[in-house]
């Protein structure tokens, strides 16, 4: 079997297609800037994993006081499987009303749209433990877009331990 739009093994299957207004490339891609959209497959692919695949989930897992993990967890489960659900049921009807490139401009706002409020909302919690995470989203001068200093402990006073 050679690669193409229309893949037909006798002739009444190449009828059909042809019959449908489909084409049949027998040589592959038409465009000679097909192997660009491949480099972009792979780029997302490579980047996805390491980056939006993962990310969130550990975010999710570390955001939260304990005792609101769990149904803050399934919560952000639901909305993820409910926005998946409406990009798939979305996806052609956008791309015969609007074309591919609309369609994949239109999903590329509404990405770079969350990027930034991903920027503006989700704060930073490397190197910090839960108790100063909770501090931290609890503090008045808290701003997601700069690094948390946690304030240095009092005099006569240190975090976690018990003075007499």
């Amino acid at each position: 079997l050679r690669p193409g739009a229309c893949l037909a093994l006798n002739n009444e299957t190449r009828g059909v297609c042809h019959a449908d207004h489909r084409e049949f490339y027998s040589e592959g891609c038409p465009n000679k800037y097909g192997w660009l959209a491949l480099l972009a497959l792979a780029a997302y692919i490579v980047s996805y994993s390491p980056g939006m695949g993962t990310v969130p989930w550990i975010v999710n897992s570390e955001i939260y006081p304990l005792r609101f993990r769990g149904i803050c967890g399934g919560i952000a489960a639901v909305a993820n499987w409910v926005s998946n659900l409406i990009v798939t049921q979305t996806f052609l009807t956008l791309t015969k009303a609007l074309g591919s490139a609309a369609t994949f401009l239109l999903f590329c706002g509404v990405s770079f749209m969350a990027l930034i409020v991903v920027f503006l909302t989700v704060p930073e919690t490397k190197g910090l433990q839960f108790k100063e995470v909770e501090k931290m989203l609890g503090s008045k001068n808290y701003r997601p877009w700069k690094r948390y200093h946690p304030e240095a402990p009092t005099k006569g006073r240190e975090i976690g331990v018990a003075m007499l």
